[in-house]
């Protein structure tokens, strides 16, 4: 298996955020009448709409948990000890990431956010004991 396979997720998961960054810029330029308003971004808090505030708000989130994938998954790749499992589990990863966004993003229900939330933090850590274990 090629590590392009292992790889794909990450480069998928990236574009998502850009799409993230996409939606959080549209809202912050629609609804900013000074852009010196927004030289810091706590400034903005309760200015914007709620969607707004969740893209930004789930923006930040895809720079906190992916980063342990990006890494994780970077090192299974120049390992290059990896199977259609893994393969398999980056993919669950991103999916979950692209569920936590359209929830946060949609109806914002806390705890299934919190429920994708752990299923990521399981998938990754199934990645990494596979790893270690295997």
């Amino acid at each position: 298996m090629s590590q392009t396979a292992l790889l794909t997720p990450i480069f998928v998961l990236v574009l998502w955020t850009s799409v993230i960054f996409l939606v959080l810029a549209f809202g912050r330029v629609k609804h900013t009448k000074n852009p010196q308003d927004a030289a810091h971004s706590k400034d903005l808090k309760g200015t914007m709409p709620d969607w707004v505030e969740r893209a930004a708000d789930n923006y930040n989130h895809l720079f906190e948990q992916p980063v342990a994938f990006y890494a994780l998954t970077l090192c299974i790749a120049v390992i290059n000890n990896f199977d259609c499992f893994m393969v398999q589990l980056a993919w669950a990863f991103v999916v979950l990431r692209i569920m936590h966004s359209l929830v946060q993003l949609t109806f914002n229900l806390v705890l299934l956010r919190f429920f994708i939330f752990a299923m990521g933090w399981l998938v990754l850590a199934l990645m990494a004991y596979s790893q270690l274990f295997a």
